[in-house]
């Protein structure tokens, strides 16, 4: 939430220049803003209005709040009018202007969306108002750009694929994202009001010089994914998940991120990782209270072994409530023996010890059975061997071993398929045929 910070600090500045009054008013609002009450501070300020006159400021912080709760028709009133004040200042002009392309964005009124955001620019009144707006320009661009790419809708989202040619099967890749999906909110327990737009990149640069942002990244609130092709499937998914499924009021890089690597269903032996990128002695509470003073390495590495540790350790509605507040004072009071204990096995040399490490915390997907060869002419029966341009063109895919064609395998239900694994190298698929082919699909669903 460093946005709400920087924009408290802002008003703060502004309200000295205010009359008394409203000075009294405005830093109430601006307490309970910052503390993250959104429903009070929205009650307390819309009693302000009711009082009459123009007040720009209180009507920009009710529409900030507003947009915060994801109410973005409710905001859009309220930061309307804040911009178009003839009394605002203009540094309360510029959020009002910046925060209208975000509910804008939110509404997928991209046109809307981005005059705001341009008009955020424009007025270049603080450098924190301009560069957020220069966040939602960057998404926007991406978006518009994403209209001639390859787009394939499934039920919880909305892909588009910068290259699909060098995925081996966007549907493949889909169907991997739907499991992760379902696997996760599991925990998380989510209900979107849509479908997830979610973007695959092939080029870093290109993302970067379009967004202005390096992959990946989620705008949960806006129900948008940037990934790089090859990303951990869960970890993005678990940061739009949170944010509708546990709401939290604050965030904390070392928890947000920790619950993110938690659930990016990689696998990994997340203790052993945080151990080799820790170097020594950890101090949780000063990574918790002071972030920037760890590499993002050390955040995401400690942060993901201590939400796996907690999870494995502490009652799991605990867990949750943290999530929901994320300050390391309520960390202290409801899990200071599991954090000394955490520490004292991330201290450990050589192996973990036993007890220390967790299984991770999405279950491993099953494994699959033995290569069985596939007799040449079934292969050819299902093999497209005559479209170059199609997706599927000389793959074969195996659905729990059994040969089926590629409409077959679009009409697969995501929630049942249990793992996907693509074969690219001669070695791997000389194991199921003898045919020449570009890759085999291999498939785990349940019947």
């Amino acid at each position: 939430m460093k946005s709400r910070i920087c924009f408290a600090a802002l008003l703060i500045l502004f309200i000295a220049t205010t009359p008394v009054r409203s000075q009294s008013v405005q830093e109430e609002l601006i307490k309970l803003y910052a503390a993250g009450q959104l429903d009070a501070t929205i009650a307390r300020g819309e009693q302000e209005l009711r009082a009459g006159g123009d007040q720009p400021t209180v009507r920009s912080i009710v529409g900030r709040a507003y947009a915060e709760k994801d109410e973005f028709q409710a905001a859009i009133p309220c930061l309307t009018q804040s911009a178009a004040s003839a009394s605002a200042a203009p540094d309360v002009k510029a959020w009002s202007q910046a925060l209208l392309g975000t509910c804008y964005y939110g509404l997928q009124d991209y046109a809307r969306a981005k005059a705001a955001s341009e008009a955020a620019v424009a007025t270049n009144a603080t450098r924190n108002a301009t560069a957020y707006a220069n966040k939602r320009l960057g998404m926007l661009r991406a978006q518009e750009l994403a209209t001639k790419w390859q787009t394939l809708e499934t039920t919880h989202f909305r892909f588009h694929f910068q290259a699909p040619k060098n995925l081996s099967s966007p549907e493949a890749f889909a169907a991997i994202h739907e499991q992760a999906y379902e696997t996760n909110n599991r925990f998380f327990q989510a209900t979107l009001p849509r479908k997830v737009d979610f973007y695959v990149w092939d080029n870093r640069a290109d993302a970067l010089q379009v967004t202005g942002q390096e992959l990946g990244f989620t705008q949960p609130e806006l129900l948008t994914i940037h990934v790089m092709r090859g990303q951990t499937r869960g970890h993005e998914i678990a940061h739009q998940l949170m944010h509708f499924g546990l709401r939290p009021t604050q965030q904390k890089r070392l928890i947000s991120e920790g619950i993110a690597v938690c659930f990016d269903q990689s696998g990994a032996n997340r203790l052993q990782t945080a151990q080799q990128y820790s170097n020594g002695p950890v101090d949780v509470w000063k990574m918790w209270e002071q972030p920037n003073a760890f590499s993002e390495k050390q955040l995401y590495a400690v942060g993901g072994a201590l939400l796996e540790y907690l999870l494995a350790h502490a009652p799991e509605a605990q867990v949750k409530q943290l999530l929901r507040e994320q300050t390391p004072q309520l960390g202290r009071q409801l899990f200071s023996q599991q954090v000394a204990d955490f520490e004292k096995a991330l201290a450990s040399s050589g192996p973990v010890p036993a007890g220390a490490s967790v299984p991770t915390t999405a279950a491993s997907p099953p494994a699959f059975p033995a290569p069985v060869k596939v007799e040449t002419a079934k292969v050819n029966a299902v093999v497209d061997h005559s479209n170059p341009a199609d997706n599927y063109y000389n793959v074969l895919i195996l659905l729990n071993g059994i040969p089926i064609t590629a409409p077959q395998m679009k009409q697969l239900d995501p929630q049942k398929i249990r793992n996907i694994k693509v074969l690219r190298t001669k070695e791997e698929m000389r194991a199921y045929t003898e045919v020449e082919l570009k890759a085999i699909i291999l498939v785990l669903a349940a019947s």
